[in-house]
């Protein structure tokens, strides 16, 4: 026989709702019994009273239908509108074998539909079984709702890191100015105005990325790909990303970029703004990871009616315990080592805006000789030299061994 399951404060609670009393009498006694707690309502206006009065709802609800006052299919209907009562198992024990009755049970939400007579140790096991599930599903919950709150607290400290450290930096040189700016000489004084450009470029960066992930949230941004795009030099969206990322990631302003373009006339159908974004991200990521020395680089070609993109850096690479977690917004690799990584969008943002655009997007990673973003966005016009994609991949060994 199937026992009910704990509540933290005592047995599992039942209402059992049955307007005849001596039906009633013997339900509540074989429940008792069986282990549980039990609440006795005549007919559905008392067992909502009863919903009402109670500090904490009960486990289940076992009723007839056929009732006086309130029925059991309007018990269930009230039940199931309240917030705090809807995910309380619902179980109809009843003589009612009407099959438009049952349809119009299951409609509403009833978890069961059981007929009298019914033994004891059967009404036993049914219940405990949907006890059982019932507390499965809440662990599930309250473990997702843990994971959301630690989710939500790492982001709440990030972001404000993100925002303090900067301003902190600007507060200090502004302070600096205000307090010896008549004594600093022409070096002392570039610096101080590095530290507000710097402070500046990344709160910059933080507002831009947090305005471009809420529009990509709530669809406003694949919207206006599809519907504002233009032909557009993939060019143009690579060297404005260059300048962005510059700005992006200021502390390795000195990493060199390579830029090899093999097609330089190729035009896509973009969001101009929204692409160049994208290209920055990518690249800020690969500048903040590229090994001191070694540059990041960028190649640009056409082949399959598509233009190919690949951003690589050869620096740690991503370890393979990672790899499967790096698109999950706010992941974050090795920050106390690489601490210049915003909040941990990048590279999502990257990706849902290539894949609006009908791109594709892959990423490959080595651990200790780098890491490669290849995309593939649809080809817009005509190209007299459409290449050969394998010639451009540099992910190869040999492009690997060389660099």
């Amino acid at each position: 026989m199937s026992q009910p399951l704990p509540h933290e404060s005592g047995p599992a609670t039942v209402l059992l709702v049955e307007d005849n009393p001596i039906l009633l009498q013997g339900a509540g006694r074989a429940l008792r019994q069986g282990g549980y707690e039990v609440l006795c309502a005549a007919d559905g206006q008392a067992a909502l009273a009863l919903l009402e009065s109670q500090l904490r709802p009960p486990d289940l609800i076992v009723s007839d239908i056929t009732m006086p006052t309130m029925n059991g299919l309007d018990l269930l209907r009230a039940v199931r509108q309240n917030p705090s009562w809807l995910a309380i198992p619902f179980v109809f024990l009843t003589d009612c074998d009407d099959p438009e009755m049952m349809r119009q049970a299951y409609s509403l939400g009833a978890d069961d539909y059981l007929l009298r007579p019914l033994d004891r140790d059967r009404l036993l096991l049914i219940l405990g079984s949907k006890l059982k599930r019932q507390a499965e599903l809440q662990a599930q919950t309250r473990a997702k709702q843990r994971a959301l709150d630690a989710a939500r607290d790492e982001l709440t400290l990030m972001v404000a890191h993100e925002l303090r450290t900067p301003l902190v930096g600007i507060r200090m040189a502004t302070e600096i100015l205000a307090r010896e700016g008549n004594t600093l000489d022409p070096q002392q004084f570039r610096e101080i105005l590095e530290i507000i450009h710097s402070g500046e470029a990344r709160m910059a960066r933080l507002v831009e990325q947090a305005i471009m992930f809420v529009m990509l949230q709530s669809g406003a941004l694949a919207e206006s790909i599809a519907t504002q795009s233009i032909p557009s030099p993939v060019r143009g969206a690579v060297i404005g990303a260059i300048a962005r990322a510059r700005q992006f990631d200021y502390r390795h302003k000195d990493t060199p970029i390579q830029f090899d373009e093999l097609d330089p006339d190729a035009l896509v159908l973009c969001d101009l703004g929204a692409l160049t974004h994208a290209l920055a991200e990518l690249l800020a990521n690969a500048i903040a990871f590229a090994t001191p020395g070694s540059p990041v680089q960028v190649t640009q070609w056409v082949s399959d009616e598509r233009v190919w993109l690949t951003v690589t850096d050869y620096g740690p690479g991503i370890p393979a315990e990672e790899l499967p977690h790096v698109f999950e917004p706010y992941r974050q690799v090795n920050r106390r080592k690489y601490e210049q990584q915003g909040i941990g969008i990048g590279l999502v943002l990257a990706r849902e805006i290539i894949e609006a655009h009908h791109g594709t997007f892959e990423l490959c990673s080595v651990t200790d000789r780098g890491t490669q973003v290849i995309m593939g966005l649809p080809l817009c016009g005509e190209c007299e030299d459409e290449g050969d994609v394998t010639t451009a991949l540099i992910m190869s060994d040999v492009a690997w061994d060389n660099a």
